[in-house]
């Protein structure tokens, strides 16, 4: 990775302040276990599909926090760039220090661009991600009354993620990867730092086609100017390619 790419450097800055405590900052949470399940399948040699299942827990396995599904489509432009488009649904429970009065539904459309690069036996990944994000709004009936979700707001997040993957035997290999995501409103104004996630996986190369990754996950996460979350999490995930 060069420094010339103004992009990899904000990650790195980003990446080392996210380290940085501030006393004007309350930084709270608690350790989490996240498990994903990954399919691909093979349409042709320009075409595949794709879906994410995640299900995340906060405070390790004691509080459900999110569940993830994502359909996606790539399309093989050449060997060292996809193109993929994609929607997300997500759904947020009450968790943590902070929950939320109800669940937080999100529906999550997005575009993203990876160039691919090999570099001897390491496999380098520069992963673009454009995202719409219409998040649910929380409602109170009344003074006293229940919470619901009426209507939904728009926003857009910008992500990017660098990725190094070499194997270290016939069968195991490691994932590391630093994505930084930039959030703003419709307009593409108000453009600020949302979070950081530093990855670092040992996996296991089961079969040809399906791999396991154990891994520890650092998050540092904006809920606003003055509050963030760091959480140091456990993920599993499992990578099926049916063809």
């Amino acid at each position: 990775m060069s420094l010339k790419n103004p992009i990899s450097f904000l990650l790195i800055v980003f990446t080392f302040l996210s380290f940085l405590p501030s006393q004007a900052q309350e930084v709270h949470g608690e350790p989490d276990v996240w498990f994903l399940l990954l399919n691909h399948y093979k349409i042709n040699d320009d075409w595949s599909v794709g879906n994410e299942f995640h299900m995340r827990y906060s405070d390790y396995l004691n509080e459900e926090e999110q569940l993830l599904i994502r359909p996606f489509v790539n399309f093989h432009a050449n060997p060292n760039v996809v193109l993929t488009a994609g929607y997300t649904f997500i759904n947020t429970y009450p968790y943590g220090k902070y929950p939320l009065p109800v669940n937080k539904p999100e529906n999550n459309f997005w575009e993203q661009v990876t160039v691919i690069q090999d570099i001897n036996k390491t496999n380098v990944q520069h992963r673009y991600r454009w995202e719409h994000r219409w998040q649910g709004d929380l409602v109170q009936s009344g003074v006293n009354g229940p919470y619901e979700v009426d209507g939904y707001s728009y926003s857009n997040r910008f992500r990017y993620r660098l990725t190094v993957r070499r194997p270290i035997s016939e069968k195991l290999f490691i994932n590391i990867f630093d994505e930084l995501w930039i959030g703003m409103d419709q307009q593409l104004r108000n453009v600020a730092y949302d979070r950081n996630w530093l990855y670092l996986a040992l996996g296991l190369q089961i079969t040809d086609k399906i791999s396991v990754q154990t891994a520890y996950l650092h998050q540092y996460v904006k809920n606003n100017p003055d509050r963030y979350e760091k959480h140091p999490t456990l993920q599993i995930t499992v990578d099926a390619r049916i063809r």
